[in-house]
């Protein structure tokens, strides 16, 4: 048997148009508008969620 390494080993023949970038720079205009998300408390794409973070720490079993 062969030993995995993580990715797949045959990587090599997908072509690089198909390829994920290792990092994709934002787009001026989304990046302005998640500032202004992020300037006003909002939910912001790709950050951390303060509430959704308290909402699934809580138990799910009340507590008597």
């Amino acid at each position: 048997m062969t030993e995995h390494k993580g990715r797949w080993e045959r990587q090599m023949l997908i072509p690089a148009s198909r390829r994920e970038p290792a990092e994709r720079p934002a787009e001026p205009i989304y990046a302005s508008l998640m500032a202004q998300w992020s300037a006003q408390g909002r939910t912001v794409p790709g950050a951390p969620d303060r509430e959704w973070t308290a909402l699934v720490s809580r138990s799910c079993w009340p507590r008597w």
